[in-house]
């Protein structure tokens, strides 16, 4: 039996308190609803180099920095992540450590430091990461989600170098100040913890008040086009995304089993049928990717220059055969079955803090048993309705090493 306590704070502060059975560490989180969502094209790649910011903890001072060393010293652990739809600081501390924790946290949230020693800092660091993430496969799927949609949601996590060069020192203050507020956090303790967490929380957060959020309501936006990196190399990595179903919809989680289905492994539809037994690519893998407010199917092949013509055709060709023909019960029963098991898996491990925030920024509470009966529920029915979101008239095309011209040309293919 899961057992949760859940709850907001008076000034909008949300959490959620999920002891768990034989654990030794407590993990806490805390998830600002602050994100690449929140960014104009201008000033893309600020929530990022925020984080860097607040949650390095080089950058702490006075008090935040003695909390912190001290902390350390205990064999506390601290992490942070940016994020499309937020921010998150975790930490991972024994027990007897969550008060200080507590503290600590509630500090750096309610009293955001931003210097400009520290921004000097952390820009440089910042302008080297997407100098050195341009070649790497982090990259490569920000251009996939840039072929999709339009901004923000198309925009990079990183930003371009032009803009965080130009990023002053007021607009990093004014955007700690927007981004760290009560209505915006949602804290998740997860671990070797009970509810009397609450009284803690209540302590350091329930006198924190800020301004009322006044954020104005930007819409997903789906523009698919072509992005080509063209070069002269023989070899080309293909990528195909297509819109899909949002973190809470229903029939997401057929849509994952689908997508796995498709693409997930060496078992999967994809790299049967192009790799193993037409020998046309090198590699072919295929899944799903969702947040709060949207989500995508994507696809990859890497091949030969040569072959692309017929293995984009004989994709197309088995993405029309799931559509029209329904997967076998085997392969539904297997796949859904491994997501079921994930579900399980993460309920044993520090990875639960992420999942229940993903869900609890979206005011739902997420059970790892009842995740595994929803997969354990999908029928293959199920998942041939899935299928549909496989629309060539909303597909986005990225090629590494092709041109925008030459992706043109391939969508005569299936035209």
């Amino acid at each position: 039996m899961e057992l949760y306590t859940t709850g907001y704070l008076d000034n909008g502060l949300g959490f959620l308190i999920a002891p768990r059975p034989g654990a030794h560490l407590v993990h806490l989180a805390a998830y600002l609803d602050h994100g690449v969502k929140d960014e104009d094209e201008g000033e893309n790649g600020i929530s990022h180099l925020l984080e860097h910011l607040l949650f390095n903890p080089n950058n702490l001072t006075g008090t935040q920095g003695k909390q912190w060393e001290a902390l350390a010293k205990s064999g506390a652990r601290m992490e942070a992540w940016t994020g499309k739809e937020h921010t998150r600081l975790g930490l991972s501390c024994l027990p007897r450590d969550l008060p200080r924790v507590m503290a600590f946290v509630a500090d750096v949230l309610r009293n955001p430091k931003v210097t400009k020693q520290a921004l000097e800092h952390e820009r440089k660091i910042v302008l080297d990461e997407i100098h050195r993430k341009r070649n790497r496969p982090e990259f490569l799927w920000t251009l996939v989600e840039e072929a999709l949609y339009a901004p923000p949601y198309g925009m990079s996590i990183l930003g371009s170098p032009e803009i965080v060069s130009s990023l002053n020192l007021k607009q990093m203050k004014q955007r700690a100040l927007d981004a760290c507020t009560p209505e915006r956090t949602r804290l998740v303790i997860a671990g070797k913890v009970d509810s009397a967490a609450v009284r803690l929380i209540e302590e350091h957060f329930e006198d924190w008040y800020a301004a009322p959020l006044h954020s104005e309501y930007r819409p997903v936006e789906i523009v698919p086009r072509l992005i080509g990196v063209p070069s002269r190399s023989e070899r080309v990595t293909l990528y195909l995304s297509f819109p899909g179903p949002a973190l809470g919809d229903p029939d997401r989680p057929a849509t994952e089993v689908f997508a796995a289905l498709l693409g997930g492994g060496l078992r999967s539809r994809m790299f049967q049928r192009l790799r193993e037994e037409l020998g046309l690519v090198y590699a072919a893998q295929g899944g799903s990717s969702h947040w709060r407010r949207s989500g995508y199917l994507f696809m990859a092949m890497d091949l030969a220059r040569e072959r692309v013509n017929e293995a984009f055709g004989h994709l197309n060709e088995l993405m029309a055969e799931l559509q029209t023909h329904p997967p076998g019960h085997e392969e539904t029963d297997e796949t859904r079955e491994s997501f079921a098991l994930r579900a399980l898996q993460e309920s044993e491990g520090p990875g639960l803090a992420t999942k229940l925030a993903q869900h609890w920024l979206n005011d739902e509470v997420y059970f790892p048993t009842r995740a595994a009966r929803m997969y354990r529920q999908v029928s293959v029915q199920d998942v041939q309705a899935a299928a549909g979101y496989l629309s060539t008239q909303q597909m986005a095309l990225v090629g590494i090493g092709m041109s925008d011209t030459e992706l043109a040309e391939l969508l005569e293919v299936v035209a």
